[in-house]
């Protein structure tokens, strides 16, 4: 029988699982949005469907994968997810319709729900067993790098005056690099306490009730920023502003190119990620 992860491995593993299903997998679409809007055409009640599809189907794989159906089928789970997630990123860059976009949207909310879930679980029930309770931050730090990390592909994609497709397609190699990763880390490890049984029903009392709720409002509160941000600077600030200053980067309308020394927002008609002005 194979030895299990360290603890530290797990941690690192869960890192980057969710790296790729939620840094990546959920929030990528937040960078890319102006290029495909500009591109495709793209209302701002089109893009705002597409981004509900995606959390529609995060919320209904959540509340899924709560269920005890997936007792013991943990690891397979989450790894088919990881799949998942990347094949759909990928896709993403090979659709241009508005339909296409809502059913793969809401597919990789799916996936990144079990991810979230089933690796959570396998890592939380080995760290507890071994007592380092420390290395749990490091776990849900994974979201902050997918983050990091398709802002930087973003920002060198938009260097390479690549279109809003490439970004996707991009997103989907980067995305099955870390699969490959996390079962190098992970190998087949199981939640530490899955031969005991199902896990017990919920409490019952209203703190459950209480932290659902306030949970719930702020996801609320940060949704709309955390997905339209990008549009939202571009396109209030566009009619301040005749033509891109020298160096700009539509796609990335918070940065600056590298050397440009300039921050200010584009103008209307810059086209998919990037484009040069005359």
């Amino acid at each position: 029988m194979n030895a299990l992860p360290s603890p530290l491995r797990l941690a690192f593993a869960g890192m980057i699982a969710l790296a790729v299903a939620m840094g990546i997998g959920r929030f990528v679409y937040t960078p890319i949005l102006p290029g495909m809007m500009e591109a495709l055409h793209l209302t701002p009640a089109d893009a705002g469907w597409i981004a509900s599809a995606n959390y529609l189907g995060y919320l209904v794989g959540a509340m899924a994968a709560a269920g005890g159906w997936a007792h013991g089928r943990e690891p397979m789970l989450m790894f088919a997810s990881l799949i998942a997630s990347a094949l759909l990123a990928g896709l993403m860059g090979l659709n241009e319709t508005v339909a296409a976009f809502l059913v793969i949207r809401f597919l990789a909310g799916l996936a990144s729900a079990f991810v979230m879930v089933f690796m959570s679980s396998i890592v939380f029930s080995h760290l507890a067993e071994a007592d380092r309770g420390d290395l749990q931050a490091l776990h849900f730090g994974g979201v902050g790098l997918g983050i990091a990390a398709s802002s930087a592909l973003l920002a060198v994609l938009v260097t390479e005056h690549a279109d809003w497709s490439a970004g996707w397609l991009w997103s989907g190699g980067i995305s099955l690099a870390g699969l490959l990763l996390v079962a190098l880390l992970a190998g087949s490890a199981r939640p530490a306490n899955g031969v005991a049984g199902r896990e017990p029903a919920l409490p019952g009392d209203r703190s459950l009730t209480k932290m659902i709720v306030a949970y719930g409002l702020f996801g609320f509160g940060y949704v709309v920023t955390a997905t339209f941000l990008i549009a939202i600077v571009a396109r209030a600030a566009a009619g301040a502003c005749s033509r891109p200053p020298s160096g700009w980067s539509p796609a990335l309308p918070a940065f600056p190119r590298p050397g440009s020394g300039r921050s200010s927002p584009p103008a209307s008609g810059s086209t998919p990620l990037t484009q040069r002005p005359a």
